[in-house]
């Protein structure tokens, strides 16, 4: 399984919501390229997910396609709370197509995955969250709002998807590394939780998480961008986006984080950095 990651992040006045994912599907092998965060077509909203992409890719694929060609749910008619309503009867009504069970089954098994939702509402003027997953106790594909599921302080939540070892991982490692600026109990949240999840990455304990991490944003404008990161392969650019590596002389339109400096970047910038370091009269 995976490790996602949503958070509303604010700096100076500016607030933000960012979605984070590493890119590993596994089930077999490790395959270290795969987008597990995807925009939606009215721009204000994104879904990342973590668990099995039997479950999860027919879920949001089906759900970005309702999204695409309903007049309504396109044009941001419909908020983002009313579209999350939708979201839960249609993953309820696939689930009734499902056919064809294993010996001594009646009925299909519950979603092995669980999907990160959140966008801006205009309703509400506010950025929202939730995190769908399949309740136990109510047997059905469920939602928690922001903050009820592993809460990091009152003043600075996280959603986490992914397995609950690694999802409590990371919330203990946020918390310390907020605790070490001295900021856990201020209003703010910065790229703490991108810094948590890159070096989870990076150190490999966990079989189901690696691969280039993923990062997107919504903006209060009502739109939202994917970033390239600056992340080391063996082939290609040292870039990937959402999970890709580029190929060599690839580009995309879309600006690049260093993920150690957390700057935001074009290519160009971060190539002429690293020819200037490489020649050492970088600084």
């Amino acid at each position: 399984m995976t490790l996602s990651l949503a958070w509303i992040r604010r700096v100076g006045d500016a607030h933000e919501l960012v979605f984070a994912s590493d890119s590993r599907l596994t089930g077999g092998q490790s395959w270290d390229s795969c987008p597990k965060i995807f925009t939606l077509p009215r721009g204000d909203s994104m879904i990342a997910f973590a668990g099995s992409t039997l479950d999860a890719y027919p879920l949001l694929l089906q759900f970005r396609n309702w999204v695409e060609f309903d007049a309504r749910a396109c044009s941001r008619e419909r908020d983002i709370s009313e579209i999350k309503k939708r979201m839960r009867l249609m993953f309820m009504d696939m689930r009734l197509h499902i056919s064809d069970f294993p010996v001594g089954a009646t009925e299909a098994d519950p979603y092995d995955c669980e999907l990160i939702f959140g966008g801006w509402s205009w309703q509400s003027g506010q950025f929202k969250i939730w995190r769908f997953f399949w309740d136990k106790s109510q047997r059905r594909y469920d939602f928690q709002p922001v903050g009820s599921h592993l809460k990091v302080s009152k003043n600075q939540q996280v959603v986490f998807a992914g397995t609950r070892a690694a999802a409590q991982e990371a919330r203990e490692r946020i918390i310390h590394l907020l605790k070490e600026k001295g900021i856990l109990r201020e209003p703010t949240l910065d790229m703490e939780p991108f810094e948590v999840l890159r070096d989870i990455i990076r150190e490999g304990h966990y079989h189901g998480i690696g691969g280039p991490p993923q990062i997107a944003k919504v903006y209060r404008h009502g739109n939202s961008q994917p970033f390239a990161v600056k992340w080391p392969h063996s082939t290609g650019t040292g870039i990937s986006f959402l999970g890709r590596p580029l190929f060599q002389g690839e580009r995309v339109a879309a600006p690049v984080l260093d993920p150690d400096r957390l700057e935001f970047r074009n290519a160009k910038t971060l190539a002429k950095r690293a020819r200037l370091e490489r020649d050492g009269g970088g600084s």
